[in-house]
């Protein structure tokens, strides 16, 4: 198996609060990805949920005005996952949006 290969595709689900995300069925994602960040939850935070193709698998990651599409891209390849090209593109439009 070549592991450079990308073999999922990553599509974004949701953008929510972590507060509305704690109330949601993707609590668990958010706090494993807090952890991995060793980030303090703050209910005002924004985080982008994916989900993962062909898995019940999904992603969440913190979305902020300075967030780095390209590192979340990275993170994502080195779990053989690709960002789906429509969820890039609104991510960045929200990125910008926060940015104003």
């Amino acid at each position: 198996m070549n592991n450079s290969k990308v073999e999922f595709t990553a599509t974004l689900i949701s953008i929510l609060t972590v507060k509305e995300a704690l109330n949601s069925e993707m609590e668990n994602f958010v706090r494993v990805r807090a952890a991995i960040d060793k980030r303090i939850l703050k209910e005002d935070d924004v985080v982008a949920i994916f989900n993962i193709s062909s898995t019940t698998s999904y992603q969440a990651f913190f979305i902020d005005k300075d967030t780095d599409i390209e590192k979340l891209k990275e993170e994502l390849k080195k779990m053989n996952v690709r960002l789906n090209y429509d969820s890039e593109k609104i991510l960045k439009r929200y990125i910008e949006r926060l940015q104003k």
